[in-house]
């Protein structure tokens, strides 16, 4: 085996304008363009709000000339104590409100096995299985989850278990749950065997890590960066249970780091940001206007739920009140060009009723729509996808 590994490939993320931007003479539509000018004029006001937090953090991780430098940043301490809990229990609880859990929900979903808890440990590589819980779910999920966690096998490893809080959790049901899971208020009394590794995660700011059970130290504080450069998305809330389950964080900032790149220096007409921004409010302006700005609906492959739940937690309609109601929607469909594996390759697909054109589930979209084509389905590519929404989202919040 050669010791030289291949780096994996880092294509960026594409997205397709609607086919109204192009005039059949080949020329961009005068609404467009001016919308184009005007997300160019707030895009340093956007750049500099939203902050270079992965940046940041893969700067002081990156440190080469000096181990101890690498130590002290936010993101070996991130690796580190999910390295412990991964040692330390087979089965890991996290708890957290809608938006932090539903991103925990996607890494997991598209950056893991399709069946990672049903694989037997060695198959896991060694990483704990992942159960999450968070608003939508109800008593019987929590239920089962107890049942699992009271099944032991007699195995020292493979009956531990951990929790881990992300975020505030301000809502009911999670801190229903942490203090159901964390704290041992089981009211049946029959929850059996104590976690063995308890992690609060971005509890108080977005880099604080707080670790108690056997053997652990009481409190382990993790640097982070200012508040203002703190980008919520990629948090140690959100970093800590993918590092667990066994996802490449940094390869997933690195993502995020070359979006906010793009962002910055690349031209507002080939920026995909400033598209993404702008889309709603070009939409409005089209020959039957509607009042206020057209909410986006996101339309990506079935097992990414965690990321339509976390584009909406973020884009509430606002208050009554508001100047600017919304009114409508339009459709982003998400495509993923690569599979990750090809089950099917060797069967032929041209039969009737099926085919290989990955394009042909995307007929009967409306025109109106957007398109985001991703090259692959992995950390890179989902770094620059959240963190495209997340900028597109601060443009289009400093649009007049």
């Amino acid at each position: 085996m050669s010791v030289l590994r291949p780096r994996p490939p880092t294509d960026p993320i594409e997205h397709h304008r609607p086919p109204g931007v192009m005039s059949a003479k080949g020329g961009i539509d005068a609404g467009w363009g001016s919308w184009l000018a005007r997300a160019e004029s707030v895009r340093g006001a956007a750049a500099s709000a939203a902050g270079t937090a992965t940046e940041a953090m893969l700067r002081a991780y990156g440190t080469t000339g000096s181990q101890a430098c690498r130590r002290d940043s936010a993101l070996f301490g991130i690796l580190d104590v999910a390295r412990r809990m991964r040692e330390s229990v087979d089965r890991v609880v996290v708890v957290g409100d809608r938006a932090d859990r539903a991103l925990v929900d996607l890494l997991m979903s598209t950056c893991c096995h399709p069946r990672h808890d049903d694989l037997p440990r060695h198959e896991r590589g060694g990483r704990p299985r992942i159960w999450t819980l968070g608003p939508g779910d109800d008593d019987d999920d929590v239920q089962g989850i107890l049942d699992c966690l009271r099944s032991q096998i007699g195995d020292r490893l493979l009956d531990a278990w951990g929790v881990v809080q992300v975020g505030p959790c301000r809502e009911a049901f999670t801190q229903d749950c942490v203090r159901l899971f964390a704290e041992g208020a089981d009211p049946t009394g029959r929850q059996g065997a104590a976690p063995s590794m308890v992690v609060a995660a971005a509890v108080d700011h977005p880099g604080h890590i707080a670790v108690t059970g056997p053997a652990m130290v009481a409190d382990a504080p993790i640097p982070a960066p200012p508040p203002e450069e703190s980008a919520m998305v990629f948090s140690a809330a959100v970093l800590l249970p993918a590092a667990i389950a066994g996802i490449d964080v940094v390869r997933l900032l690195e993502g995020a780091a070359a979006m906010a790149r793009r962002f910055r220096e690349a031209p507002a007409e080939a920026n995909p940001v400033v598209s993404l921004a702008i889309v709603g409010r070009w939409l409005a302006a089209a020959p039957a206007p509607r009042s206020g700005v057209p909410r986006r609906r996101l339309l990506p492959p079935p097992r990414w739920r965690g990321l339509v739940e976390w584009h909406s937690a973020q884009t509430d309609p606002p208050a009554p009140h508001a100047p600017a109601a919304i009114e409508g929607w339009f459709t982003t469909p998400i495509t993923v060009a690569e599979c990750r594996r090809a089950p099917f390759a060797t069967i032929h697909r041209d039969a009737p009723g099926q085919t290989t054109d990955p394009s042909a589930h995307r007929q009967g979209l409306p025109t109106t729509a957007d398109h985001l084509v991703l090259p692959r389905c992995d950390e890179h590519t989902l770094g620059q996808l959240l963190e495209g929404l997340r900028l597109a989202a601060a443009v289009e919040e400093r649009l007049e």
